[in-house]
């Protein structure tokens, strides 16, 4: 996934969230300022940052500069979501709450991969019920809670 995929994807998904009892608010991305919880692997999208140190932090890759003035690049991946990527957002916490967002997409799978488990309160083993491993299943499985009505 890319972050051009997660803004359409997270598109998709903000309608489908205040069906499912998701009241937090909805709002888009500013540039620079929405954090994601999801890994980004293309490397197209990641952060370049110059260094004259060649030591690593993180997930951050350490390549040579290229432009032939010596240093390196650390390549990181990015934890903002692209300007106008439909995010949810809202104060958690008890005594001292503090603001938690992440992307339309990322709570529409969360709310659908946790309606499709059984947990076995003995043992504390989770068993999905139904594959989720693309959008598209997630999309239909959402749609099928919708139709199912507050019984999940």
């Amino acid at each position: 996934m890319n972050l051009r995929i997660l803004k359409k994807l997270s598109a998709r998904a903000a309608p489908l969230l205040p069906l499912l009892g998701d009241r937090r608010d909805q709002f888009p991305a500013e540039r620079d300022d929405a954090c994601i919880g999801i890994v980004i692997r293309q490397r197209k999208n990641f952060e370049r940052v110059r260094s004259v140190h060649a030591e690593v932090y993180g997930d951050s890759i350490k390549v040579p500069a290229r432009d032939g003035k010596g240093g390196w690049i650390n390549l990181s991946p990015p934890g903002h979501a692209r300007k106008g990527t439909i995010m949810v957002g809202g104060m958690d916490g008890g005594e001292q709450p503090e603001w938690n967002e992440r992307s339309a997409w990322e709570a529409l799978c969360e709310i659908v991969h946790w309606g499709f488990v059984d947990i076995n309160h003995v043992t504390l083993e989770i068993t999905p019920t139904r594959e989720l491993k693309t959008p598209s299943q997630v999309l239909a499985a959402a749609r099928d809670m919708i139709a199912e009505g507050p019984a999940w």
